[in-house]
């Protein structure tokens, strides 16, 4: 498996993986594009070359040719950056790809003199937090926002530790 930065050119691909890894939640917590139009799960190539303008970088891992995972990194202030769109195909689940992207992820923000990663979840995804959590991450805070049907729980790792 090989993780790198993706071109503008592969974004295309990224929506496809972002699409299926997220529709998992969106079935388990009734998620639909009526109660919740901004979901992952709905993203479209427009919203991606969007958050590139604005400064997100594409990464994505590759199984062979095909591209397998990927998530964007932005800074969100002067030593914190947030990891979004984190998505794993879910046949590719379970195997460590998520792990090893996630420790590409905080070692690209460690490499960029950056000591804190956040990262946005789902609270009540119980399998979610706890994944995180086995990855170094702990829970900051909990937002409730009324155009979610969800708590989004924020998590942080210290990626100096």
């Amino acid at each position: 498996m090989t993780i790198r930065k993706l071109t503008d050119e592969e974004l295309p691909q990224c929506v496809d993986v972002i699409r299926k890894s997220y529709e998992t939640e969106a079935i388990a917590f009734g998620i639909t594009e009526m109660n919740c139009p901004q979901h992952a799960s709905f993203i479209t190539l427009d919203r991606l070359q969007m958050s590139a303008e604005w400064g997100y970088l594409f990464y994505g891992a590759f199984e062979d040719d095909e591209l397998i995972a990927c998530f964007a990194l932005e800074k969100t202030e002067d030593n914190v950056y947030e990891l979004h769109l984190f998505s794993v195909l879910p046949d590719k689940r379970y195997g460590g790809v998520g792990a090893k992207c996630l420790e590409f992820a905080k070692n690209e923000v460690f490499s960029m003199g950056v000591t804190v990663l956040n990262a946005g979840a789902i609270h009540q995804s119980v399998r979610v937090r706890n994944w995180y959590e086995k990855n170094g991450f702990t829970q900051k805070e909990i937002h409730r926002v009324a155009y979610l049907p969800f708590a989004l729980g924020i998590m942080s790792c210290n990626v100096c530790e």
